[in-house]
């Protein structure tokens, strides 16, 4: 067995593989991008809060077969300068690939989102198919297509007209909620048990706490720690502003995690004194998920991060503590809207 692979990779060297290895690294960025561009069409990105899976039939083709079409484009660009040793084995750029997305999941510490079922029937469809084309490829001198090669019209209108119905396809998403669920239950917990002192020396009121939480979780799921070490060493060759620590704080200084914590809670504090009063001059009505908005609003303008930011706290957060831990809030800045001293209700929901 060991013999038979040593004799399948002996026109396989070193150099080739790093080159192949380079190629997946780039193409791992292409994948990313284009897939980022489409959004609007279906494409279902990895994101912290839950989302409706739709557009099945076309995540599940851009995922399997964009690495295998970027995989024969750079054997096509290899071959018109005549690098034909580029297509030795270059079914291993897709491998590389998947390996590497694999690893980014690990250092992000996404794998609890991860559905790994699917993501196998990903890895053997695209590996499946990346080494049907390598036999192909290795059987020809060119692989661009010719006149008499594009035929069979009506099949091809038969596969679009199964894609169409395929897609247009929803799925039950109870696993997906499940998941996230649990991922941001588990991470609060984790996050909690390693910050519960400093947070709790700098706060004590239990909706701030939550806010603080919520922004933390969604910071750290997109800055994770190695991401923050690389971050660290950009600034210190740089020395210019930068945002840093698990709370992505801007600064001009050095901060680690925790200094970044008691930057982000003093924000947070002031910028919810100055939201509560703002609402109190216009004299307009509470709703306390506008306000974890309005407050996640003033940390990041992003509508995206925005919304995240919102559905996380509501997830990790007990509602009726939420709302009398605001209320006390409400009370401390004594702010009446009428001559009865009534205050107006606020809820999650509007």
């Amino acid at each position: 067995m060991t013999e038979s692979i040593i004799t399948l990779f002996s026109d396989y060297s070193w150099t080739m593989t790093l080159i192949h290895l380079v190629t997946a690294i780039i193409m791992f960025f292409i994948v990313n991008w284009m897939g980022a561009k489409s959004v609007s069409i279906g494409y279902l990105q990895m994101s912290i809060v839950v989302e409706e899976e739709s557009f099945p039939a076309f995540n599940f083709l851009f995922k399997t077969i964009a690495p295998v079409i970027i995989m024969i484009l750079f054997v096509a660009l290899a071959q018109a300068v005549h690098f034909d040793s580029f297509t030795i084995h270059c079914y291993l750029i897709v491998v590389y690939y998947w390996i590497i997305r694999v690893c980014v999941v690990t250092l992000y510490g996404r794998r609890a989102l991860t559905n790994w079922a699917t993501q196998l029937l990903y890895w053997i469809t695209s590996i499946g198919l990346s080494i049907c084309v390598y036999k192909l490829i290795d059987k020809v001198d060119k692989i661009l297509p010719d006149p008499e090669s594009l035929r069979d019209e009506m099949w091809i209108l038969i596969i679009l007209f199964l894609y169409s119905t395929f897609n247009k396809m929803t799925f039950g998403r109870a696993g997906t909620i499940k998941r996230k669920e649990k991922y941001l239950n588990k991470t609060y917990s984790q996050l909690k048990s390693k910050y519960d002192k400093i947070i709790s020396k700098e706060c004590k009121n239990y909706f701030f706490i939550q806010v603080v939480y919520a922004i933390m979780i969604y910071e750290n799921f997109n800055r994770p720690k190695i991401v923050r070490w690389i971050e660290n060493i950009h600034f210190w060759i740089t020395k210019k502003p930068h945002t840093l620590g698990i709370m992505q704080v801007m600064t001009s200084e050095m901060i680690d995690d925790e200094q970044s914590i008691s930057l982000a809670i003093n924000k947070i504090i002031s910028d919810c004194e100055n939201i509560i009063q703002e609402y109190a001059k216009n004299e307009d009505r509470f709703y306390l998920d506008t306000v974890v908005a309005k407050i996640a609003g003033k940390y990041n303008k992003d509508d995206d991060y925005v919304e995240e930011v919102g559905q996380i706290f509501s997830t990790i957060s007990d509602t009726e503590k939420a709302s009398i831990s605001f209320y006390h809030i409400y009370e401390h800045l004594n702010l009446r809207y009428d001559n009865i001293d009534q205050y107006y209700t606020f809820s999650f929901n509007n």
